[in-house]
């Protein structure tokens, strides 16, 4: 084996010994209890570009099991296998509850999007238009999750060529989500996507002006909420560009060419920034959750990864946003330079599902969380060398995850035990 500071290169070397300098302080569970670890349940559903609605389950614990199992394989695109598990719970749960059951009805349409996923379309049309019609008969039919079900009919109905009823649906879910009161960021994030769906449905049918004016109200929504420098909005930037093209008005698409080519070139991540209170921090969620996912899907060798991380880890230091738990398996990881720069993938992990999806801290967040740093130090194995707590992990990951889930159960089981010992 090659050693690892033999392999990068002596400035990345040199970024990655000051990473683990400053998060040294950090190994202990100590830093970790300042935050509150509220344990509960959670079954999910991902709708529309992964918004999850998390609802509290009183059901059997295998039902909770194979929540968690689905949870994670649809979060790692593994569709079909979702499908499977969320028919297993729905054929569990409908024999404890009525049909009207809201976390039912969820189910539903999560295998729904499974389908969709799988570009199975007409199945997966008729499930989630069942679990719209479930909602609207026995559930309160002005909600957010209401909302977001029409939203998510809307793409099975467009994807099936029924483009009217996807105007229909989209018009409802667009009404809905304008009507709640003191949004938070997920339902203005929502309506940003219900508004950029509502224009691709538009330009298919050829009404340009309209799909545009629709996308630039998406537009609005994502640059405030997620920035001009992100990912999210400049792929709603390349449908813009598309639908302006196609309407021919060439001067406007070529000022958008320009900015895209200098988007793509250099996402911008914001400066290593000190926090003074879980207030300040706060506000700057957006911007953590950027710095992980670039840590996450970038070589441990890319030229900003020690900024993004920095970033991070000093925003995980006050944040109450999210808990991110450190026992005896992390702590075993820390243990070398290159086995800490996987526990930040780690970190990472956690941070970024945990702002997501407003959760601070879960097993299936946890177990999601496993995988990505499973796959960090997999991805960048030539350059870290062997990290012997991640080997049987590594060994583990095959495409259905099914034996990797297994190994971070056992962990999970294990820190789930020593935090409900530790003192509060």
């Amino acid at each position: 084996m090659i050693i690892f500071a033999l392999i990068l290169s002596h400035e990345t070397y040199e970024k990655s010994k000051n990473i683990i300098n400053h998060i040294k302080n950090m190994r202990n569970l100590d830093v970790y209890k300042k935050r509150e670890l509220k344990g509960f349940s959670l079954f999910s559903i991902i709708i529309f570009f992964m918004l999850l609605i998390p609802i509290t389950v009183k059901a059997q614990d295998d039902i909770k099991s194979l929540d968690s199992l689905a949870d994670v394989a649809i979060n790692n695109g593994n569709y079909a296998g979702g499908y499977l598990l969320r028919t297993k719970q729905i054929d569990m749960l409908s024999k404890q509850v009525n049909k009207g059951d809201s976390n039912l009805i969820l189910l539903i349409a999560s295998r729904g999007m499974c389908m969709e996923r799988l570009q199975k379309f007409d199945e997966a049309l008729t499930e989630v238009k069942k679990a719209v019609e479930l909602w609207s008969e026995f559930q309160d039919s002005t909600s957010f999750c209401y909302a977001g079900l029409l939203n998510y009919l809307s793409v099975c109905q467009m994807n099936a060529n029924q483009m009217n009823a996807a105007i229909e649906s989209s018009q409802k879910s667009i009404s809905l989500l304008e009507k709640i009161p003191n949004k938070d960021m997920g339902q203005w994030t929502n309506l940003g996507t219900a508004h950029t769906n509502f224009a691709e449905t538009l330009f298919k049918l050829k009404r340009f002006k309209e799909a545009i004016e629709e996308e630039l109200k998406g537009l609005k929504i994502i640059e405030k909420y997620n920035g001009d420098d992100t990912t999210p909005y400049l792929n709603e930037l390349e449908s813009l560009h598309k639908y302006l093209k196609e309407s021919g008005n060439e001067a406007a698409a070529d000022k958008i060419s320009m900015i895209l080519e200098k988007g793509a070139a250099d996402l911008r991540l914001p400066k290593v920034k000190e926090f003074a209170s879980a207030e300040e921090a706060s506000k700057y969620n957006t911007e953590a959750l950027y710095c992980c996912k670039y840590y996450l899907d970038h070589p441990i060798t890319a030229p900003k990864i020690s900024e993004a991380c920095l970033f991070f880890d000093n925003w995980n230091r006050l944040s109450k946003d999210v808990t991110v738990p450190f026992g005896e398996f992390e702590n075993d990881i820390c243990q070398s330079t290159s086995g800490t720069l996987c526990f930040l993938a780690y970190e990472a992990g956690i941070i970024s599902n945990g702002l997501r999806y407003h959760i601070k801290f879960d097993k299936t967040i946890y177990l999601a969380a496993i995988i990505k740093m499973t796959k960090f130090y997999i991805d960048n194995k030539d350059y870290l060398g062997i990290v012997p707590p991640l080997e049987p992990f590594a060994q583990a990951y095959t495409p259905d995850k099914l034996k990797i889930m297994k190994l971070a159960e056992e962990k999970y089981e294990t820190l789930d035990k020593s935090l409900k010992k530790s003192p509060k």
